[in-house]
């Protein structure tokens, strides 16, 4: 697929892909794609001193997110960010 506008790509530490996503294995790398009405995608990150950030993404139905090794290419510019980890477990 051949997405247009904004995009941002990060070398991470954790995704964390909320609501519902199919993932495809391909010979370069992982593709996610959001197959709910919307997808929430948190991305952290960690600089040089071992300081992590979290981005927050907002992703409509069919857009792919592509994992290459530890660098993730969003069709999108995050939402917010936040110092830390945030991408938490359910309970």
């Amino acid at each position: 697929m051949i997405e247009t506008g904004s995009h941002t790509v990060l070398v991470f530490v954790k995704l964390q892909l909320l609501q519902q996503w199919s993932r495809f294995n391909g010979a370069e790398g992982i593709t996610y794609s959001v197959t709910s009405k919307s997808g929430e995608l948190l991305v952290v990150t960690e600089d040089e001193n071992s300081a992590k950030t979290t981005y927050w993404f907002l992703l409509e139905q069919g857009h792919e997110v592509w994992v290459i090794d530890d660098v993730v290419h969003v069709p999108a510019v995050c939402v917010r960010s936040e110092p830390g980890d945030d991408a938490k477990c359910r309970g």
